[in-house]
């Protein structure tokens, strides 16, 4: 299993998050014209640390939460928060996950292409071993 299939794993456990459905939890990216609202992630920074004799990594998560409003976006943030939690994941182990920080965008009111969706964004540091 990858780390990004287990950080799928945990936003879609059980049903912490329930204003989003499971299909539109990705890794990456959202096209523009898909359905609305969603939550994209991505995992950067990882790292090896060691703890006693113990080899874990470390991963720094950005997560979005993609909505028409910042209300709603931020209603997907306090979801996500939740669900954010240490545990075994798709044979991984989530030793901690620690949030780092969050911004919060506005949508963007426009014609067209120029239009933006309002997106929270979750920043957290995973400590798992594989």
């Amino acid at each position: 299993m990858s780390l990004e299939s287990a950080a799928r794993a945990m936003l879609t456990a059980g049903s912490t998050i329930n204003l989003v459905p499971d299909s539109r939890v990705t890794h990456g990216y959202r096209l523009q014209e898909s359905d609305l609202p969603a939550i994209t992630f991505e995992l950067q920074e990882t790292s090896l640390i060691t703890v006693g004799s113990s080899p874990l990594r470390s991963s720094v998560m950005s997560i979005e939460c993609i909505a028409e409003s910042t209300l709603d976006a931020i209603a997907i943030g306090a979801q996500v928060r939740a669900a954010c939690t240490v545990g075994t994941f798709d044979s991984i182990v989530f030793h901690a996950v620690r949030e780092q920080g969050f911004a919060v965008q506005p949508p963007t009111v426009a014609d067209g292409d120029e239009a933006q969706p309002a997106v929270y964004t979750l920043t957290y540091s995973i400590t798992y071993q594989e």
